[in-house]
């Protein structure tokens, strides 16, 4: 009777802690830690590094060289296409005078046609003017019917040889017009050729994205790096935040943009102002390599714990002396809201 009696009143004060904990005005941690983007910078374009321009920790600006990858073969690459697209782009010049010249023997053609044509009528008409003269028997002469006959047949043979020279020009042009697309085809394979050289060249010198500090260099003058090799990581300090790991019980009633005390383990006794940003989708656990399996063997309850993400008042000479991965302890005021 007396255990029963002791369970149950576990089991009571157990439910009642757990609604004072949820109740409570003010929700703490101190599993928290300041935490920043970071971003880790990799080679894009394989070859050895010439230059490393920064120290370990430095602050950069955003733009600022930091690793210089030999740019020689890659710069190589470039005047070679550099040099393709100029013979593509003469290639498509010399069609175009070639085109010129082929539709200007075509003109030719048509009026050497025009005049054979022209030709003919006068020859038929001496033809026909020999032959009434000789039918008449005025001054007409078999002679002069002949040679009128042959002029015109040489005349009718010069309109044929005409209009075969015009077909052969019109052909001679129609070749040198579908040749047009291959060479302007040639001319976009090798500005792309060039604009792909252009961009490896670029990537020789790799730059920080953003004003921060740099941290450990993972390459050194000389070293030669692959594709996707790490160089260096740059913290965008002073644009840090706070990541807060709350028990489950304790996010009752806490919501997105409540104040938030943060204390620095660093800085004791200084106090940074916040406000909760947003509350992970899931538990810690969840995001685990190994996530925990609660079907299987004895089960055992085990409070989770929310991530919480803290943002960092602005304007607070303490800001810029955070570093990611400071221990914090923070303290969120779930009765007031800005």
């Amino acid at each position: 009777m007396a255990i029963a009696l002791v369970i149950g009143l576990v089991v009571v004060s157990d439910h009642q802690w757990g609604e004072w904990v949820s109740a409570a005005a003010i929700q703490s941690t101190d599993d928290a830690y300041v935490e920043a983007d970071v971003s880790t910078l990799s080679a894009r374009v394989s070859g050895n590094v010439l230059r490393v321009l920064v120290n370990d920790f430095q602050s950069v600006k955003a733009g600022q060289l930091l690793v210089q990858i030999d740019p020689a073969d890659y710069q190589a690459a470039v005047n070679a296409a550099q040099a393709a697209v100029a013979g593509a782009r003469a290639a498509l010049d010399n069609l175009a005078n070639q085109e010129a010249l082929q539709r200007a023997l075509l003109q030719q053609a048509k009026a050497q046609h025009d005049s054979a044509v022209a030709s003919q009528t006068v020859t038929q008409q001496e033809r026909d003017r020999q032959q009434t003269l000789l039918n008449g028997g005025i001054a007409g002469t078999q002679q002069k019917v002949q040679q009128a006959n042959a002029a015109y047949s040489e005349a009718v043979a010069g309109v044929a040889a005409s209009l075969a020279a015009i077909e052969a020009q019109q052909r001679q042009l129609d070749v040198l017009v579908g040749q047009e697309g291959t060479l302007r085809a040639n001319l976009d394979a090798a500005q792309a050729n060039l604009t792909s050289a252009q961009l490896k060249l670029g990537y020789t010198s790799v730059v920080a994205p953003f004003d921060g500090e740099a941290s450990t260099r993972a390459v050194q003058p000389s070293d030669y790096v692959n594709v996707g090799t790490n160089l260096i990581s740059v913290v965008p300090v002073p644009n840090v935040y706070v990541i807060a790991n709350f028990k489950e019980t304790q996010l009752t009633r806490v919501a997105a943009g409540q104040p938030v005390d943060l204390t620095i383990d660093t800085f004791p006794g200084q106090t940074l102002r916040g406000q909760v940003g947003r509350l992970s989708p899931a538990s810690g656990a969840v995001f685990a390599l190994l996530p925990p399996d609660n079907a299987t063997g004895n089960f055992t309850k085990v409070v989770q714990r929310i991530p919480v993400r803290i943002e960092i008042d602005p304007g607070q000479a303490l800001t810029d002396k955070l570093r990611a991965g400071m221990s914090v302890e923070a303290s969120i005021h779930v009765d007031d809201e800005h």
